[in-house]
């Protein structure tokens, strides 16, 4: 008797769960969308003269020793994405013998807020290495350039008023470089 009991049972739960698929409907839709594009953006600058879209170019005579000449120049953002700057300056005299001397150095880095010249770093001995375009010319803090906006920089440059006779008629070739990197990336 207890099997027919189970067997019966078993039969009214199969039929239930028959009935019960049997009655229950899904409504279902799907969309797609097909042809998304992701693009790349730039990272693109120019270095110009300072308010000048032409390319940096400097060319000073009868510089003396003890002299100081400011060198302004624009760091033009031609990319599509903003990014960060840093800079370096370097030259040589041509001749190992006067590079040796080290009597031409940058003291000061300067930015244009708009409505004065910014200190970013200044040292009367000489600005060794990279500068950044950040409130204190370190690679903190960095300042955004957004795309079509230019960052207005100066090198205030001095011939150390130590260098001698050798230096006469002599000419020294300075390079500014500048480099740019993404906002987001972590550092240069």
């Amino acid at each position: 008797m207890n099997k027919k009991i189970i067997a019966s049972l078993l039969t009214i739960l199969a039929a239930s769960v028959i009935v019960s698929a049997g009655t229950v409907a899904y409504f279902t839709a799907q969309e797609s969308s097909e042809g998304n594009t992701f693009a790349a953006g730039t990272l693109s600058i120019d270095l110009n003269n300072a308010n000048d879209l032409t390319p940096l170019h400097y060319s000073l005579t009868n510089w003396a020793p003890g002299n100081q000449t400011l060198v302004g120049f624009d760091v033009l953002n031609t990319g599509s994405m903003p990014i960060n700057l840093k800079g370096r300056a370097s030259g040589t005299w041509g001749n190992p013998a006067l590079d040796e001397g080290n009597v031409v150095s940058v003291i000061s880095v300067e930015r244009w807020d708009g409505t004065q010249w910014q200190t970013l770093k200044t040292d009367d001995g000489g600005i060794a290495g990279d500068f950044y375009y950040s409130p204190d010319g370190s690679n903190s803090n960095l300042y955004a350039v957004n795309p079509g906006e230019k960052a207005q920089m100066r090198l205030t440059v001095k011939f150390s008023p130590l260098a001698d006779d050798k230096y006469q008629g002599q000419t020294f070739t300075a390079a500014v470089e500048a480099q740019a990197k993404q906002t987001q990336a972590s550092a240069f």
